[in-house]
């Protein structure tokens, strides 16, 4: 059960303490239940004393900042896969293959999304990925994520010097100790059927119960994270007019108002106006020389799909 968040983990347990409370008939085996029930509750404290200290203040405000920009970085990679320019396609492809095995730090626990961002910014650091890098002009992006990184992981130890002094325990020891306790009852209802000590009658509502609380609460997290990943289309935004551009000999580069339209269950209707480089991209053709330039904005970060238009650039003659 290392794949569940702390809030999902210590909501299984309790369920199942429930479960197993209520079939200790079937278990036989109060102290097995009594020892279960303590590191449920241990880690419960645990638990609502880092809901009162991890995701309040500086840490959290600063994860949610990294991850901003990693999403960021993302973004403006996918933009590059359809740039004019076959160096950067390419570029960006490489990096991709690279951060495309981290997209789901964001759900991780703090301890593995700290690690996958030091990979990530070791890797792109190194001399296979450092051309890439420079051709993306992604240095900036790189030096920022490390320097939050850092800042992270300096409020994460201050965070673990306060648990040490209050809950006397870890968070991952303590999921370690309920996992144990939980598996010792599962084996014993395993035994206690294997050997026949009670009438199948009596065990099977248990084990039905027991798979149906498993499965369903299975579902209810695939269904959450699943919502979790669901983006946004910005297809059908809105996107302002751009005006006539002048030209000047240089590339020119326009960033239009984008805005979304989400409609909640009361039938409500949010206006939502989107940030250049949080919510999406923007990718250019033909937008030097006089005449219809192309411009590709990309969804990013919690929004996918494009929108493409034009614009014109005009001499001072025209």
């Amino acid at each position: 059960m290392g794949h569940y968040s702390n809030a999902d983990h210590i909501e299984f347990h309790k369920m199942s303490d429930n479960l197993f409370d209520r079939y200790k008939n079937v278990i036989n085996d109060p102290e097995l239940i009594a020892g279960y029930r303590a590191k449920v509750t241990q880690e419960d404290h645990i638990y609502k004393w880092l809901r009162r200290s991890e995701l309040t203040g500086k840490k959290a405000k600063t994860d949610r900042e990294r991850e901003k920009i990693l999403s960021g970085i993302v973004g403006l990679l996918h933009s590059f896969e359809k740039y004019f320019d076959p160096s950067l396609r390419d570029n960006a492809k490489h990096v991709l293959n690279l951060i495309g095995d981290y997209r789901s730090l964001t759900h991780a626990d703090y301890d593995a999304e700290t690690a996958g961002i030091d990979r990530i910014v070791e890797n792109l650091n190194s001399a296979g990925y450092l051309p890439a890098v420079q051709n993306l002009q992604l240095a900036p992006w790189l030096t920022e994520l490390a320097r939050l990184n850092t800042l992270f992981k300096s409020y994460a130890a201050d965070t673990e010097q306060e648990q040490v002094k209050k809950p006397g325990i870890t968070t991952r020891a303590a999921r370690r100790e309920t996992d144990g306790a939980f598996r010792k009852i599962t084996l014993r209802i395993t035994s206690v059927i294997d050997l026949g000590l009670v009438d199948e009658t009596v065990y099977k509502p248990l084990v039905k119960e027991f798979n149906v609380h498993a499965d369903h609460y299975n579902t209810l997290l695939h269904e959450h994270y699943g919502r979790l990943h669901v983006k946004t289309d910005i297809s059908q935004s809105e996107i302002e007019p751009v005006e006539v551009q002048q030209y000047t000999g240089k590339p020119v580069y326009v960033i239009p108002s984008v805005k979304v339209r989400r409609t909640g269950n009361d039938g409500t209707v949010t206006v939502i106006e989107l940030k250049f480089s949080e919510d999406f991209t923007a990718g250019y053709k033909n937008n030097t020389g006089p005449g219809t330039a192309t411009l590709t904005l990309t969804g990013a970060g919690k929004y996918t799909g494009e929108i493409v238009t034009t614009f014109n650039i005009a001499t001072g003659d025209e």
